[in-house]
């Protein structure tokens, strides 16, 4: 038995059936699209190897340099009893978002976020 939706009292608006229509098509086309744009990608670095830079008809067109920062959590991933050696503890300030709530609750809200969902239909 379903849990009853503890948002069904929430304000709601009617859209535009095109729309929202519109709007899906086109995610679905930016997720295809990224999708192949990561396996070109890939790809071309791939075939970059140990290069730093792709030229066509002899013109540079794509680099793949080193930079100056480098993938830490796999690093720590693959090597934790070498790597534990080297973390500090750093103390930082923190924002208390919860307590600035509690005490400017009228404030708070005006910075909530939102978020467009789409909403799954069975």
């Amino acid at each position: 038995m379903p849990l009853p939706d503890k948002h069904a009292n929430e304000p709601t608006v009617e859209i535009q059936a095109s729309l929202f229509q519109e709007m899906m098509e086109a995610k679905t086309s930016v997720e295809a699209w990224t999708k192949r744009y990561n396996e070109l990608k890939a790809e071309m670095t791939a075939l970059i190897g140990d290069a730093y830079a792709a030229t066509l008809d002899g013109v540079k067109v794509l680099t793949y340099r080193p930079k100056a920062t480098y993938a830490e959590s796999r690093l720590r991933q693959d090597f934790p009893d070498l790597t534990q050696h080297f973390v500090e503890l750093k103390a930082q300030d923190v924002f208390n978002m919860d307590k600035f709530r509690e005490a400017h609750p009228d404030i708070a809200e005006k910075y909530r976020i939102r978020a467009l969902v789409e909403v799954k239909t069975t």
